[in-house]
C-alpha cells in the first residue's frame, strides 16, 4: 500500500471542516485510523496473512469516516462548505485520488491487473528466520538466502538454510534432526514427498491468507545424498534457491502463487 494515502482522509478534513466544536472530535477519529494504518504498514512478517486486506478496509473506513463527517459538518455549521477555494479543491482531487488509490492497490494485490514488475498480486514478505531458529544445539546454520522476485504465476518470495551439525552428527542424520526440531518446537510436521539418487525431499504447502493476502505457503527438507551423482545423471538436487552447491541439508520457505497442486 501506498503510505501517502493514509493521509488524504485527515488532511481532507482540515481542510474541509468549518464547524470548530466537530472538527477536533472527527480529527481525532482520523487521526487514530491514520495511525493504526501506519503500524499495520510496518508489520509486513507478523500480519503476512491479513496486512493488505486490513490497510484497504482501514482507508476505506477513514474515507467513510471523512464522508459523514463532512455531511454532518455542512448541516450543523452556517457559512460556505469549504473554508477556503484551494480546501474545496483539495478535498475534492484528495478524496477522489484517494478512493481511486485504494481501488488500484485493491486491483493490484488481488492480481486483477499487474503491479510494477510483476504478475498477479503484492509482493509477499521475506519468510522470517523464528520458522526455523534457534536451532537445538548441535545444529548450526551454515548459509541464510534469500531470493524474492516475480513469475508469471505471480510475485514470491523464499528463504534457503543450509544447516549442518557442529558435534559429528553425520550429514545423512542431520535431516531427521531438523525434521524432528519443525514438529517439536514449530509444530511443523513434514511428509516425505520425494527421493532418489539426488536425495531425499520432505515438504508441505498450503494455501494461507485473507482476501487481498491469501497465497500459498511451502515448508520443504532437502537431505542430498552424499557424492557426485551417478553416470549419466541429468537430475539437479533440490537444495533451494541461493543453496550452496555442496550444502547436504537445506530447509526452504518460501510465500508464493504457484498454487499447491
Amino acid at each position: 500500500m501506498v503510505r501517502a494515502l493514509f493521509f488524504v482522509p485527515l488532511a481532507c478534513w482540515i481542510l474541509a471542516t468549518r464547524s470548530r466544536r466537530a472538527r477536533p472530535r472527527t480529527g481525532l477519529i482520523l487521526a487514530a485510523i491514520l495511525a493504526v494504518e501506519l503500524v499495520v504498514s510496518f508489520l509486513a512478517w507478523p500480519l503476512r496473512y491479513c496486512r493488505d486486506s486490513v490497510e484497504v478496509l482501514l482507508m476505506l473506513t477513514g474515507l467513510a469516516v471523512l464522508t459523514a463527517g463532512l455531511v454532518a459538518d455542512r448541516r450543523s455549521a452556517a457559512g460556505p462548505a469549504v473554508r477556503t477555494r484551494a480546501g474545496e479543491i483539495f478535498t475534492v482531487l484528495g478524496c477522489a485520488g484517494g478512493l481511486l488509490g485504494v481501488l488500484w492497490m485493491v486491483a493490484i494485490d488481488s492480481g486483477i491487473v499487474d503491479g510494477p514488475g510483476g504478475h498477479g498480486g503484492a509482493q509477499p514478505p521475506v519468510p522470517n528466520a523464528n520458522q526455523l531458529l534457534p536451532l537445538p544445539a548441535g545444529l548450526e546454520v551454515r548459509s541464510d538466502s534469500i531470493r524474492c522476485a516475480y513469475t508469471l504465476s505471480g510475485p514470491f518470495c523464499t528463504r534457503t538454510f543450509a544447516v549442518g551439525s557442529t558435534d559429528g552428527t553425520p550429514d545423512a542424520d542431520v535431516a531427521a534432526r531438523v525434521l524432528r526440531h519443525l514438529h517439536d518446537a514449530h509444530g511443523v510436521t513434514l511428509p516425505q514427498t520425494g527421493g532418489g539418487f539426488e536425495g531425499r525431499l520432505w515438504g508441505r504447502c498450503r494455501t494461507v491468507g485473507w482476501w487481498l493476502d491469501r497465497r500459498d505457503e511451502s515448508v520443504r527438507v532437502f537431505d542430498a545424498t552424499p557424492g557426485p551423482p551417478p553416470e549419466g545423471a541429468t537430475a539437479v538436487p533440490h537444495r533451494g534457491a541461493g543453496a550452496p552447491r555442496n550444502a547436504a541439508t537445506t530447509v526452504e520457505f518460501s510465500l508464493h502463487r504457484d498454487g499447491c497442486g
